[in-house]
C-alpha cells in the first residue's frame, strides 16, 4: 500500500465513528465485555492515541528523533477518565473525528520521505499498525452492540 492509501485507510475510521451517533446512549458507558472498557472509553482511547501521533510522533519523525511512547496504562487511564467525565456521546464522537481528521491532514501534508523516515519506527510502519488497532476496537464495539441486538447501519 502506498502512503496515501495507508493514510486514507486511517481516515476511513471516521465514517464508522459517525455511525455510533445512532446508538442509544444507554449502551455508551456500558462495558463491551466483562472487565473491558465501554464504547465511550474505547473511543476516547483512540482519540488519545491520535493526539499522541499529532503531538509527539509526527514532530519526532520530522526532526529525525526516536519516538518515545508514554506508559500505556497511565496514558490509557487518562482516556478512560475523560470518557467518564460527563462529556456527551455526540461531543466525544465529534472530538474524536476532528482529532483524526487533524492527524490525517498533517500526514497528507508530509513529504513521502518523512513518512518513510525510520528512527526506531516510521510513520509508514505505525499508521498501518494504528489501522489494525482501530479494527480491533471496532470489532469489540460491534460484537458488544450485536449482543445487545444493535446493528450499525
Amino acid at each position: 500500500m502506498d502512503m496515501n492509501q495507508e493514510i486514507f485507510a486511517f481516515k476511513r475510521f471516521c465514517e464508522w465513528l459517525n455511525l455510533l451517533n445512532n446508538v442509544d446512549s444507554k449502551f455508551w458507558l456500558k462495558p463491551v465485555a466483562r472487565g473491558k472498557w465501554s464504547s465511550a472509553e474505547i473511543v476516547s482511547h483512540l482519540m488519545n492515541w491520535d493526539r499522541f501521533i499529532q503531538d509527539s510522533v509526527i514532530p519526532a519523525v520530522r526532526q529525525g528523533q526516536m519516538i518515545r511512547f508514554p506508559d500505556e496504562d497511565s496514558y490509557n487511564q487518562l482516556a478512560a477518565d475523560y470518557a467518564r467525565s460527563g462529556i456527551s456521546q455526540s461531543e466525544l464522537i465529534k472530538e474524536t473525528i476532528q482529532e483524526r481528521e487533524r492527524v490525517v491532514a498533517e500526514l497528507l501534508a508530509l513529504p513521502e520521505e518523512i513518512y518513510q523516515r525510520k528512527t526506531n519506527y516510521s510513520l509508514a510502519f505505525l499508521i498501518p499498525e494504528f489501522v489494525g488497532h482501530d479494527e480491533h476496537h471496532k470489532g469489540q464495539i460491534e460484537r458488544f452492540l450485536r449482543s445487545e441486538g444493535i446493528l450499525l447501519v
